[in-house]
């Protein structure tokens, strides 16, 4: 739903590129007679720089492959006024040492840019890094004409042998020139004349990708590198231009930063909660739909977008810029575009602490500024933001002004944190055992109280380990969002057989299996099959993916099975097994038979995959509107995106909740009641809903603002499913009612919360009072953070988006004492009539009878557990026993529990035996993770215990708890 949101901003926001691009003297606009002219005469004249020539095209093309990843880096040309051929050189080197591919060069009409392109051609040849170049048409300044001059320009540097090519094709990108330009006829001449590749950006295209715009190679999109609100950044736009455009045509955009202050345009895209990060982990989930990526950008210092160093012309009327470095940002991505590019992340060689931070509070006032703040200025949180990336353990304090705070026990990996912001100057400290590996006083940077010009740009700094301390540790990286509890059957009514290697389909998303998947960079079969548990499918891919589903043949697949040579991909997990190939499943089936056409036993697909009796599947009740009022939607339970959402898959996602909706091709929505925000829950006429689902053309996913809505409550005629399982494969507790009325007070006695007060956060740790399961949600509200927390005694929202579960409220510190409500002063994202919280304050509900904080044992009361909230089952039935400290395994990924596992920044004893509450064994290792599983004989390992001083790593939620250590497990059993 962001297209309305994303595309007029954009054609407002970008149209500034020829003024910040060019100094005045310089600006003329090249007639096409003028430009043929100046090509002419160069190809007559020897170039500036006599011993660079241009290379001819005899060098091997940079050819695309299936599954090939490549990553591009924009460069604005019209800030090189300056340069000459060794700065181009230098651009060269540092770009091709970051893992990027090939540099798209903006040009405008500027005569001496020319110059710069030719440099910048002859610097990659040079260089010998490989690194390639194309050229990307800024419409807003470069010539408009029936394509004669970009043809041209095409021609001539596709000679060379830095030119970036796709399967013999010069790449032609663009800024702008669709229909208020060249047109669609024009465009068709260029690729005609130049064989080339076309990649461009046009704005107003959309629903025409497959019209009038279908000869395009690819369309990347310029703006889905930012949030176009205040919200975190998330891939709804990318979905939705997936769609748009069909498989393989979709390129996209990363960036770490924007805000621009002119007259002209004063504006900030919101950059908080760590956005080149989180981005780039987006892209990484979308690889299998992604060729190329393009960082944007290199040099663009107008609009704070830049990664590269202070150099060239900064724009005239700036000042943010110089001085506020974002080099760091350069071996940061470094990491992120090899696990893009590879499909795994890298191990961690050397710890760093990456920082960044505005220089002064979003409400500050200057004292010289007549332009006023920017517009989205309110967008912008007040904290210092950092990633701690960590070669093993290691404790991180984080200091500016007199803001501090210790992060301790942090595990192998990358850990993102975030400080208050305060006025004064930053400290980065990292501690590994009894070692301090970095202590460090940044110079160059501090916060002030009050500016005398606006600046909403960041200073990005990194701060290395000065004395290596190396310590063994975990390299999975488990992608899984998903915390239902599976689990691995070894009963024969859920036990998989192998069916033999079968091919995904050819159309739509390709997928065979369109239900529940998940990607984990030590996938087994095992694995695989206990994550689909409740599916009659299960199929590993390409070494790390795993699919679910209860048919095999959407999406154009057969079902057939193929030769096994087609599945040759090594498990991540386990290399003695094959885990599919590309776009090739190892395929597993509850069923008997080994046919290669197994036929599925479900019988209706409106009702849930996963539905494991006739009480929660789920009938269609029509078309309905959301609401009008606050976030508009009228599930406010759990929602997920998927770009190939099923109605099935949607279903199985909503299996706790009485009503499940697809919206918008992608969107899931879960929830008890339908009437929020204003939704009043009457069905419309069903052409509102007329958005394909993402996963199944053939089936509708809603529409803008409109739900295909499903429900247990049997509104309509029930359709039951006839493969229903055995209750007993998913959970070992029955199931009651969850209440979500929006009352924060419901009235169900099993379990209804009732408001204790506003109840201060712990003081040590990671102070958190609860230390359960946790949620960020920017519309949170009271009642999804109770249906959140179902299974636990007490649910908390705080600082407007989060909400935080637990059995117990004294942890960290916490005393559970009630203070004045003006401390938890914060409005509900999702609902502003309503108080979530404040800055470590909790707006605290219990299902204890009395309205008093009451420190109970960890057992819940509640019997039910949400698939999407991980709800703790720690009743009787499915309570766990220290079993004791217990060793790993010595082969393959040496894991003893191969059942699901997470890894939680503050996870918790409580918190791991919750997500494995479907399992017989859960173990918590390396402070962080959580292994799950039936068996603990895996990989080589005996099951038995060993000395606890193995197992003495604080957990990471809750450093009164101990998690394993490193490559040993705290193992508990039930």
């Amino acid at each position: 739903m962001m297209f309305a949101l994303l595309i007029v901003p954009l054609f407002y926001i970008f149209l500034f590129f020829p003024a910040l691009a060019r100094n005045s003297r310089h600006d003329q606009r090249l007639t096409q007679r003028q430009l043929q002219a100046d090509i002419e005469r160069r190809e007559a004249l020897e170039f500036r720089n006599t011993s660079m020539k241009p290379a001819t095209a005899s060098s091997e093309p940079l050819t695309k492959r299936d599954g090939t990843k490549y990553v591009f880096m924009h460069h604005i040309v019209g800030n090189t006024y300056p340069y000459v051929y060794n700065d181009w050189l230098n651009d060269v080197k540092q770009i091709s040492a970051m893992g990027v591919d090939a540099v798209a060069l903006n040009i405008g009409s500027d005569v001496w840019q020319w110059d710069r392109v030719v440099d910048a051609y002859n610097a990659a040849a040079a260089s010998g890094t490989g690194l390639k170049m194309f050229i990307s048409f800024d419409y807003t300044s470069f010539v408009c004409d029936n394509g004669y001059a970009t043809t041209n320009w095409t021609n001539y540097f596709a000679k060379y042998s830095a030119q970036f090519t796709v399967n013999s094709k010069p790449m032609i990108s663009t800024y702008g020139g669709g229909y208020d330009c060249l047109g669609v006829d024009n465009w068709k001449a260029v690729k005609a004349n130049t064989n080339g590749y076309l990649m461009p950006f046009f704005w107003d295209s959309e629903n025409t990708f497959k019209t009038d715009w279908a000869f395009l190679d690819s369309w990347y999109c310029w703006g889905c590198a930012w949030p176009q609100g205040d919200w975190d950044k998330n891939t709804t736009d990318d979905q939705y231009y997936i769609q748009q455009l069909g498989a393989g045509r979709y390129a996209t955009t990363v960036s770490g930063w924007f805000f621009t202050h002119l007259s002209s345009k004063n504006f900030y895209l919101r950059g908080d909660d760590w956005l080149l990060i989180n981005r780039w982990d987006e892209l990484f989930q979308l690889r299998d739909q992604l060729t190329f990526v393009e960082m944007v950008t290199w040099n663009d210092y107008g609009e704070s977008d830049y990664f590269g160093p202070f150099e060239g012309a900064q724009p005239a009327g700036t000042y943010w810029a110089q001085n506020y470095p974002h080099t760091a940002w350069i071996s940061l991505s470094q990491y992120y575009i090899t696990a893009y590019k590879t499909g795994a992340y890298p191990t961690i060689t050397q710890d760093v602490v990456y920082w960044w931070s505005r220089p002064h509070p979003a409400l500050a006032t200057a004292t010289g500024d007549s332009l006023g703040r920017p517009t989205g200025y309110n967008w912008s949180d007040d904290y210092l933001w950092a990633a701690a990336f960590c070669t093993s353990t290691c404790t991180v304090t984080l200091t500016l002004g007199g803001s501090t705070q210790t992060f301790s026990n942090l595990p192998y990996g990358v850990n993102k944190l975030k400080l208050p912001l305060a006025v004064g100057t930053v400290g980065i400290k990292m501690v590994k055992g009894s070692t301090t590996v970095i202590n460090a006083s940044p110079t160059g940077f501090s916060v002030v109280a009050t500016p005398s010009q606006y600046n909403y740009n960041v200073f990005v700094g990194a701060e290395t380990a000065s004395i290596a301390v190396i310590g063994t540790s975990s390299t999975s990286t488990s992608t899984m969002t998903s915390t239902s509890a599976s689990v691995t059957a070894t009963s024969t009514s859920t036990s998989f057989t192998s069916v033999g290697c079968v091919a995904e389909g050819t159309t739509g998303t390709r997928r065979a299996l369109t239900s529940a998947n998940y990607t984990d960079s030590a996938m087994t079969p095992a694995k695989c099959q206990s994550f689909c548990a409740s599916y009659t499918y299960a199929g590993t891919e390409y070494s790390t993916q795993c699919y679910c589903g209860n048919t095999i043949t959407n999406n154009g697949a057969t079902g057939a099975v193929v030769a096994s040579s087609n599945c040759n991909s090594k498990c991540g997990g386990d290399s003695s097994q094959s885990c599919g190939g590309s776009y090739y499943l190892n395929l597993y089936s509850k069923s008997v038979s080994s046919s290669s056409s197994t036929k599925a036993t479900s019988t209706s697909t409106s009702t849930s995959s996963s539905a494991s009796s006739t009480s929660s599947s789920f009938s269609s009740v029509g078309c309905i509107a959301e609401g009008t009022t606050g976030t508009r939607r009228a599930l406010t339970g759990a929602n997920y995106t998927d770009s190939a959402m099923t109605p099935a898959k949607c279903q199985s996602f909503c299996a706790s909740y009485t009503y499940a909706g697809t919206e918008y091709s992608t969107q899931c929505y879960c929830g008890n009641s339908l009437t929020n925000n204003g939704a009043t829950g009457t069905i419309v006429a069903s052409s509102n809903c007329n958005d394909k689902c993402g996963g199944d053309s053939s089936q509708t996913c809603g529409g803008s603002y409109y739900l295909n809505l499903y429900s247990k409550s049997g509104v309509t005629s029930s359709s039951s499913t006839t493969s229903s399982t055995s209750t007993t494969t998913t959970t070992k507790t029955t199931s009651s009612t969850t209440s979500t009325s929006a009352s924060a007070s419901s009235t169900s006695s099993s379990t209804s919360f009732s408001y204790v007060g506003c109840v201060a956060e712990g003081t040590t740790g990671t102070r958190r009072a609860l230390t359960g399961a946790s949620y960020t949600d920017s519309a949170m509200t009271p009642a999804k953070c109770e249906t959140l927390c179902a299974g636990y005694t007490y649910a908390g929202t705080e600082y407007s988006t989060q909400c935080y579960c637990g059995n117990t409220i004294t942890n960290n510190g916490a005393t559970g004492s009630v203070v004045a409500s003006s401390n938890c002063n914060y409005k509900c994202a999702g609902d502003s009539s309503q108080a979530c919280g404040g800055s470590y304050y909790l707006s605290l509900y219990s299902k204890a009878s009395s309205n008093s904080p009451i420190t109970t044992s960890t057992s819940s009361t509640a019997t039910s557990a949400s698939t999407a909230s991980a709800a703790s089952s720690t009743s009787t039935s499915t309570s766990f026993s220290a079993v004791g400290c217990v060793a790993e395994g010595t082969t393959g990924s040496r894991y003893a529990l191969t059942g699901a596992n997470y890894r939680d920044s503050a996870m918790t004893t409580e918190k791991c035996q919750s997500l494995c509450a479907g399992y017989t064994y859960a173990g918590t290792e390396y402070s962080s993770e959580c292994f799950c599983g039936n068996t603990v004989t895996n990989n080589g390992a005996t099951g038995s215990v060993v000395d606890s001083s193995n197992c003495n790593y604080k957990c990471a939620g809750n450093s009164a708890e101990s998690c394993g250590g490193s490559w040993y497990l705290n193992l508990y059993k039930q």
